[in-house]
């Protein structure tokens, strides 16, 4: 299996960067504020997973996904052991490794509810598995496990949704200079490719078929996941919500990233690239919890496709407002407005962005089904 590389501590001296517009020195020291009364990984939860079966049953699950997507029996026999390394130690991985070992995905971190949504996020969204809607790109397959850190049972039944950029760099669902496909595609507003939610299983359980997502200026290459514990579905099979449970985002081995940006359509993607290791909101991240997705690879290289896995904790107290930058309605999207939150940003986005539908700052959506 390819695992994940390790971020040097050195390396967290590194200035901060972010989407446009965002002050990502106030949101990293939120994210220290949440930290310093908050559990930041998993590790309290495992004898409870192990005793409860949910370990296995997350092994035999991941196990039978991977043979699955890649119509291979023996994939772990496949994998390359050179680079078969966690970046939470030097222990390699070969075909003899036991799948517990691989799959179980003890290694998770806190999705903690400072981290950025960024400047993306559309409300709205379509309850579904298949998020692709025709993108090219390398297949990616994703297996999300959601637990409450303070019961450390699965969170059952709650809406987790994500979205990613496209190939080139693009979010669907919006109009504006930091997406790759700046104002010039007016009909990017009424897409929503690589974007969508499901309800958590049994086991905690959501996942999705996507693209791997490409890179754009100033970020590391990563996807977002929010988890809304009070959402409800429309009657349209959509998910309108102004307050979310938690909002992270998780990233991928470095080496993996390289690999995938030599295939078409990545390798025609010119805006400017960020490495894993000058993010400053990966570094933060890395420095307190794992946010990476661990993955195998369904062939003989990227291009065949990724199957990855991640799971991670969210403290079920906590719940915050979110800022969506457009709805998605049934006959298109349409850009949010009037948030005074943000001064100084309106230029970037038609009437302004974006609203956080919260009482005071605009209007609630109202879906239209």
């Amino acid at each position: 299996m390819h695992l994940l590389f390790a971020i040097a501590a050195s390396l967290l001296t590194v200035p901060a960067h972010g989407h446009a517009g965002h002050d990502v020195e106030r949101e990293m020291a939120e994210r220290r504020q949440f930290l310093a009364t908050h559990t930041n990984n998993l590790a309290h939860c495992e004898s409870v997973h192990r005793a409860s079966g949910l370990e296995q049953r997350t092994v035999e699950r991941r196990l039978e996904m991977a043979k699955r997507l890649s119509g291979d029996e023996n994939i772990m026999k496949r994998q390359t052991s050179s680079v078969n390394k966690s970046h939470k130690s030097d222990k390699s991985y070969n075909s003899a490794t036991d799948p517990a070992v691989v799959f179980a995905g003890n290694r998770s971190c806190v999705l903690s509810p400072e981290t950025t949504e960024g400047p993306f996020y559309v409300t709205g969204e379509s309850i579904r598995t298949k998020l692709v809607d025709g993108e090219k790109g390398v297949p990616l397959h994703l297996d999300i496990q959601v637990i409450d850190v303070n019961t450390c049972k699965p969170l059952t039944g709650i809406f987790l949704e994500m979205w990613n950029a496209n190939s080139t760099g693009v979010y669907s669902g919006a109009l504006a200079i930091p997406n790759g496909s700046g104002m010039g595609d007016k009909g990017n507003l009424n897409k929503g490719f690589l974007r969508g939610a499901q309800s958590t299983d049994k086991d905690g359980v959501a996942q999705f078929e996507t693209i791997f997502p490409g890179h754009y200026t100033g970020r590391a290459t990563h996807v977002h996941v929010i988890t809304h514990h009070n959402a409800v579905a429309e009657a349209n099979n959509t998910i309108w919500n102004s307050k979310v449970s938690h909002i992270g985002q998780a990233f991928f081995d470095q080496d993996l990233i390289d690999q995938v940006e030599k295939v078409a359509p990545y390798s025609t993607n010119r805006q400017s690239r960020m490495r894993n290791a000058v993010d400053s909101i990966l570094l933060q991240e890395a420095a307190t919890a794992d946010p990476f997705f661990e993955y195998v690879l369904l062939g003989n290289t990227v291009a065949d496709g990724i199957f990855a896995w991640f799971s991670f904790g969210v403290n079920t107290t906590y719940t915050r407002g979110i800022m969506p930058v457009a709805m998605a309605y049934k006959e298109g999207g349409k850009m949010a407005t009037n948030n005074p939150k943000l001064p100084g940003f309106s230029q970037m986005f038609p009437g302004g962005f974006p609203t956080s539908f919260q009482p005071g700052f605009g209007p609630s959506p109202t879906p239209k089904v």
